[in-house]
């Protein structure tokens, strides 16, 4: 089988499936994903500027839930 992007021969440990696609090299789907900005199989790349911004406030209110120190009111700080 022919690697998706570098369209070599992939076998070995170094081969792998991306699923629905076919065969790839791992260091070139590592790549793609990488140029795609791909996270968990969001494509951030294809959200819109208000889903970005959704994004972004959900990813900042988690980390402030996480590093939040002593507090047991059980609030989310969004800023």
């Amino acid at each position: 089988m022919k690697c998706l992007y570098y369209n070599r021969q992939v076998y070995g440990s170094s081969g792998m499936t991306v699923p629905g696609e076919g065969a790839a090299h791992q260091t070139c789907f590592q790549s793609d994903q990488a140029l795609k900005r791909t996270f968990q199989h969001i494509e951030i790349s294809k959200l819109n500027d208000e889903e970005l911004i959704v994004l972004k406030d959900l990813v900042l209110a988690e980390e402030n839930a996480r590093t939040r120190e002593n507090e047991d009111d059980g609030d989310i700080e969004l800023f």
